[in-house]
C-alpha cells in the first residue's frame, strides 16, 4: 500500500528503515528509528528535535496495523507542525492520534476500495477530520472471480462427464448381465422343453406298445374261441 505523510519539515524528513548503523562496534539489523530515539532518549520524546520527532513519529504510524483489503489503498496523512508540537509534548494527544489513524488503516473496505484517503491531523481534535474518494476498478478481483467461475464450471462439466460415463458404463454392465441370464433361462426352458418332449414320447410309446399287447391277447383269446366252437361241430 502506498503511504504518505506530510510533516510540513523538509530538512530531516528523509527516513529509511533500512538496518541502522553499528551502536558501541555491533550491528543491530532491523533496529527501527523509533527505537534508536528510544535508546537516545530514554526518559521522553521530548528531548528530541522536532525533526527527529517527525521520524519517531512516523516510525509509530508506519507500525500500526493495515488490513488487507487496503493493500493498494494510497494514504495522504498531513500533520501539522503544531500537531507534532502538541504530540511532543502531551502524550495522551499523541496515543490519540495514533488511534484515529489506527481506527481508519485497519478498516475493513471488502470490494468497495477507494482511490484515495486523506487523514489530516492538527493541535486539536475538533481540527482532525478524514476522508476517502474514488473507487479503485478492481479489474484484478473480477478476472479472478471469473476465472474461478470458470474453474467451477469446468470442474462442473467434468464431473457430469464423468457421471454420465459411470451411468453408462453401469447400465451396459446391467444389460450383459440382464442378456446373459435370459439366455441361461432359455436355455433351460429349452432343456425343459426337450425333456417334457421325450417324456411323451416314452410315454406314447410304452402306451401304443400295451395297446398293440391288448390287441394281440383279444386276437389270440378270440381264435381260440373259434377254434373251440369248430371242433364241438
Amino acid at each position: 500500500m502506498d503511504k504518505m505523510i506530510s510533516t510540513g519539515y523538509t530538512a530531516e524528513t528523509g527516513y529509511s528503515q533500512a538496518p541502522s548503523p553499528s551502536v558501541g562496534g555491533n550491528e543491530k539489523a532491523g533496529e527501527s528509528f523509533g527505537d534508536m530515539m528510544a535508546e537516545k532518549y530514554a526518559v521522553s520524546p521530548r528531548d528530541m528535535s522536532l525533526g527527529e520527532y517527525k521520524l519517531y513519529f512516523q516510525d509509530k504510524v508506519n507500525s500500526l496495523y493495515t488490513h488487507p483489503s487496503q493493500r493498494r489503498l494510497n494514504w495522504f496523512i498531513d500533520i501539522t507542525d503544531a500537531a507534532y508540537e502538541r504530540m511532543q509534548k502531551d502524550p495522551a494527544y499523541e496515543q490519540w492520534v495514533l488511534d484515529y489513524i489506527g481506527k481508519s488503516k485497519s478498516q475493513n473496505y471488502g470490494c468497495h476500495v477507494p482511490r484515495f484517503a486523506l487523514i489530516h491531523i492538527d493541535d486539536t481534535c475538533e481540527k482532525c477530520y478524514g476522508f476517502t474518494y474514488g473507487l479503485q476498478d478492481d479489474a484484478r478481483a473480477r478476472r479472478a472471480a471469473e476465472k474461478r467461475r470458470m474453474r467451477e464450471a469446468q470442474a462442473k462439466k467434468a464431473r457430469r462427464k464423468k457421471l454420465l460415463k459411470e451411468y453408462l458404463k453401469r447400465k451396459a454392465q446391467a444389460k450383459k448381465l440382464q442378456d446373459k441370464l435370459l439366455t441361461q433361462r432359455i436355455a433351460r426352458q429349452n432343456l425343459e422343453h426337450v425333456r417334457l418332449l421325450k417324456s411323451w414320447s416314452e410315454d406314447r410309446q410304452r402306451a401304443r406298445a400295451a395297446q398293440a399287447y391288448e390287441a394281440n391277447l383279444f386276437m389270440l383269446a378270440r381264435r381260440e374261441k373259434q377254434l373251440a366252437e369248430a371242433s364241438l361241430y
